[in-house]
């Protein structure tokens, strides 16, 4: 899956608009599906499971293959059926759930929290789009690329200023310190000539299965400091 990395172009992203992302927040069916929290996070090994193509170069592959922001269901549909889904995601959650269920788990709950692990991935993924778009309409050239996301958090970039987009989780990351996961100012704090970095850190989401996305006060703000005003 090397080539598929490396060969990757973000074009339909550049394209896309704030009522393209709407659109398609409103035609997904539930992400989560009934699934409740306590049974999406009941089993660690798929609540820290990481498959070795990164969610998000899933994500973006399924946005280039289609030409469009996918619906939860076309998403699915290229997990399940296109070769490529198939090895980076397909494949290997399947596996997993097999795994669980020959140790004895029932296999409804491990289809359960398979579906909360992609369902609350993809919904990031609408998240950093809804993000992108809002951003580049408020007259900013921002970049974005999944290697960039995957190996240094970097959601997006405008020359040398990385921006990354965090919703607050004492579990995984929130403010400079807390958190597991190493935050883009670490990462690449040896880079030179140095970058600057900034962050748009938006409170957890109060609301079920929604797309939780910073409000226009967050975006308005970060446009500023992108700007340097």
């Amino acid at each position: 899956m090397v080539p598929v990395v490396l060969a990757h172009r973000t074009r339909v992203l550049y394209c896309s608009t704030e009522e393209d992302v709407q659109a398609v927040c409103q035609r997904t069916e539930h992400a989560l599906g009934q699934v409740r929290r306590d049974v999406g996070e009941s089993l660690a090994q798929i609540v820290d499971w990481h498959p070795d193509f990164a969610f998000t170069h899933t994500f973006h592959t399924c946005v280039e293959r289609i030409g469009a922001i996918p619906t939860y269901q076309q998403f699915r549909e290229f997990a399940l059926d296109d070769a490529d889904g198939q090895k980076m995601l397909g494949h290997p959650s399947k596996a997993l759930i097999r795994g669980l269920v020959d140790d004895g788990c029932p296999q409804w709950r491990a289809q359960a929290a398979m579906r909360w692990r992609i369902g609350n991935a993809y919904y990031g993924f609408l998240r950093e789009a809804y993000t992108l778009v809002q951003l580049r309409q408020r007259g900013l050239d921002l970049r974005v690329h999944p290697l960039a996301d995957a190996l240094f958090r970097v959601d997006a970039w405008v020359g040398r200023r990385a921006l990354s987009l965090r919703v607050g989780n004492k579990k995984f990351r929130q403010g400079a310190s807390a958190g597991r996961k190493a935050p883009a100012e670490q990462l690449l704090a040896d880079v030179l000539p140095p970058l600057q970095f900034d962050t748009i850190e938006i409170a957890a989401a109060t609301e079920f299965g929604a797309v939780h996305v910073p409000t226009a006060l967050h975006l308005d703000r970060a446009a500023a400091r992108l700007k340097g005003l």
